[in-house]
């Protein structure tokens, strides 16, 4: 164990050898991080995912730099399908120690299969637009998205859990089971996910109940069927079965079974058969039109939202006309209206990057404004993912103007505070350091309780 204020190696006593500070609390709570570490990696050798990633954070709540326990937790959030989460754990950590960390070799591995890395971003960015729709009661597309999650990500747990909600409020419950039981295959003691079997066993538990009740009450026994019967009361009937007298009548009989078995098959064995085959087919044909009847919605939503835009957009040409000049409001006026004419296009990254820069309070009409913030919702976490993925993808590859130019146009989207502790880590390698503290300061002001808030109080201090 090193010491927290010079990093020379601690003895047995409460004082650093080297700089004679006080160890004594620094050395207990690193011991009881490395208790919570312990009872994580325990919990996550028997796949007690959630509680192994419950133990772990406490870990690092204790001491941010166990880079056993936040290399660990970085594993976990792998094995669960969430990589970025991973990623960002790793990054943190291997920033806490540059050197002999294995957190540089977990992130190489991603970076080698760049393919893959990007379907797994791709499938998370599906599935928070899966929770937006699922938010606003439109889970038809929902289930659409989620359903390609689950098949691109089948690690996503929280895909699969999200996916089994809707299926249960929609009284499907087998599909809602399997899904679950997929979930707890990865992490046994998944706490939402033994809530929803739960929730699951109520539903079936009370549709037992009601068709239970449905039946026709039994015939009551009369007196006479309860008396029980005595020797005198049992009569043997008389056999009349004879043997037959010749091989003529085995042989109508053999011909005769021949013909009442082809006439259950007939009658019994082939319209059951056909019946099966129709309800599959009706099965199929209800499930196709379930997909084309989403289809239809979605495409539905999207021609609204188009021509709200256009409407809007031709509001503000129309406005536009009516003065002169480019520059100041009317320079953004000009700005919204292209990114709606990418919009419109089908080009949403286009159409984000026009609006990244523009204050939206400082446009001159509230028909303006109305036609940023419809944009903007439209295009904005998209992008802000996207300009994320490709900054982070650049960061790792030392192209930090690349990087920085992506990760800034991110953090003006979405005010992330990882997109804003990159940009200003990319601006430090580039020695550029008035840009670097802009965005350390952003961390300061706004995210007091993250994890980066030392670093960039330090570095604004020092700067």
């Amino acid at each position: 164990m090193r010491c927290f204020k010079c990093g020379s190696f601690l003895t047995d006593g409460d004082t650093c050898p080297q700089c004679g500070e006080y160890v004594g609390i620094y050395k207990k709570t690193a011991r009881v991080s490395d208790a919570y570490y312990n009872a994580g990696l325990y919990k996550a050798r028997v796949r007690d995912l959630t509680g192994a990633v419950e133990s772990l954070k406490i870990s690092l709540m204790i001491n941010k730099y166990n880079t056993n326990a936040r290399n660990l937790l970085g594993l976990v959030y792998c094995e669960m399908g969430d990589v970025v989460e991973a990623l960002s754990q790793w990054v943190v950590s291997k920033n806490f120690t540059p050197e002999g960390n294995i957190a540089g070799t977990y992130i190489k591995k991603i970076q080698t299969n760049q393919n893959r890395f990007e379907m797994v971003t791709g499938t998370i960015r599906k599935y928070n637009l899966s929770l937006n729709y699922a938010k606003e009661g439109n889970t038809d597309m929902a289930i659409i998205q989620l359903k390609k999650v689950v098949a691109n990500n089948p690690q996503l747990i929280k895909a699969h859990l999200l996916l089994a909600l809707i299926y249960i409020k929609q009284d499907e419950l087998s599909r809602a089971r399997k899904l679950l039981n997929a979930v707890l295959a990865i992490d046994k003691n998944n706490t939402l996910a033994h809530m929803y079997m739960e929730e699951i066993e109520k539903k079936i538990a009370a549709k037992k109940a009601e068709t239970s009740g449905s039946f026709l009450p039994k015939r009551k026994e009369k007196e006479i069927d309860k008396k029980p019967l005595s020797g005198n009361d049992v009569i043997l009937p008389k056999s009349s079965y004879k043997e037959p007298s010749n091989g003529a009548i085995t042989i109508i009989n053999v011909l005769v079974g021949v013909v009442i078995g082809a006439a259950l098959i007939w009658f019994l064995i082939i319209p059951a058969k056909n019946k099966g085959l129709t309800q599959d087919y009706k099965k199929n044909l209800q499930e196709y039109s379930e997909q084309l009847s989403s289809s239809n919605v979605e495409l539905n939503s999207m021609q609204k939202e188009l021509e709200d835009v256009k409407a809007q957009k031709d509001a503000l040409e129309q406005q536009l006309g009516v003065v002169s000049g480019t520059g100041g409001n009317n320079k953004l006026l000009v700005s919204v209206i292209e990114a709606a004419n990418d919009y419109i296009a089908n080009k949403p990254d286009e159409a984000a990057n026009k609006l990244v820069d523009i204050d939206v309070s400082a446009l001159p009409s509230e028909s303006a404004k109305t036609l940023y913030n419809t944009i903007a919702t439209a295009t904005l976490p998209a992008a802000a993912q996207n300009f994320y993925d490709t900054g982070m993808t650049e960061y790792y590859k030392s192209n930090y103007e690349v990087a920085a130019e992506n990760l800034v146009k991110a953090y003006k989207c979405n005010n992330s505070v990882d997109s804003a502790y990159y940009a200003a880590k990319s601006y430090v390698a580039l020695a550029k350091t008035d840009d670097a503290k802009k965005y350390y300061q952003y961390i300061v002001d706004d995210y007091s309780t993250s994890g980066y808030y030392k670093e960039a109080s330090d570095y604004v201090n020092s700067h």
